[in-house]
């Protein structure tokens, strides 16, 4: 899709080695925006062979379908907010783009700001490959591992040779973030491959995002104040506090241009 003034960002979520938290990632960052920066956004699943994003909105709305005091608290929430959530939408690779287009013309009247993208987690097909051409910026959370540096910047590398050669194509920057860090261990690993990312002239996050057993708590099993993982509801700050998600999410919106505004959610 050319892209306009009006038109939304496209912001993929991509990593080249499982196990990394892409797309929890995905899910708790999305809601971030929407719940409570007022960002207007909806999701685009990819990953077909996880559903992730996807299968977690079946879940929570069966949960709240299901049990009468959470679905007073979820109409009493989004009363207040003033807003019904976003969609999830599931499409594969090739068919991903136009699955996006058609949500966009069929809610003309809603001016999306962005669209989030959960990619497989293997980046290894010509589909996905134009995928990530399509994308104005791909986010990929790593680790220090020997195998998802490899991968990782091997991609990384391909993005930036083919946004450079190829004419019209969108993507403009890959960018890395160290997730799942233990604030535990001084890791001098991450300190060394920091600096040789940066030296090859791609993009980093300063922000560490910090491994934390929370980030898996999902709505049925922790209520309404105690989920952290919904595609309801943004985790509560007092639940992100020591995560580094707030100040990476700072500099994500600085670095993909998109203005943030007050929401209007509680916490």
């Amino acid at each position: 899709m050319e892209q306009t003034n009006s038109s939304p960002i496209f912001l993929g979520f991509s990593s080249q080695k499982g196990g990394v938290g892409k797309s929890t990632l995905a899910e708790i960052v999305s809601s971030i925006l929407y719940y409570e920066k007022g960002i207007e956004l909806f999701i685009v699943d990819c990953d077909l062979s996880q559903d992730s994003f996807y299968k977690l909105r079946q879940r929570e709305k069966t949960f709240v379908e299901g049990d009468p005091l959470v679905s007073e608290q979820m109409n009493n929430y989004f009363s207040a907010l003033g807003r019904v959530s976003y969609r999830v939408l599931k499409a594969d690779p090739k068919s991903a783009i136009a699955k996006a287009e058609e949500h966009i013309r069929k809610n003309s009247k809603k001016r999306f700001d962005l669209v989030v993208f959960d990619f497989p987690g293997h980046a290894g097909t010509s589909d996905l490959l134009e995928l990530s051409l399509e994308m104005d910026y791909i986010l990929s959370p790593i680790e220090a591992d020997v195998q998802s540096m490899v991968s990782c910047l091997a991609y990384a590398k391909t993005m930036q040779d083919l946004g450079v050669s190829m004419t019209g194509a969108r993507i403009k920057d890959v960018m890395l973030l160290w997730n799942k860090v233990d604030r535990r261990v001084k890791s001098t690993l991450i300190e060394k491959y920091s600096e040789y990312i940066r030296n090859e002239g791609y993009t980093l996050f300063d922000e560490h995002v910090y491994a934390a057993h929370r980030f898996s708590h999902e709505l049925e099993q922790y209520g309404f104040r105690g989920a952290f993982r919904s595609t309801y509801l943004a985790p509560s700050k007092a639940l992100r506090a020591g995560t580094g998600l707030d100040e990476m999410i700072d500099s994500l919106l600085t670095h993909i241009r998109l203005k943030k505004e007050a929401g209007d959610g509680t916490d």
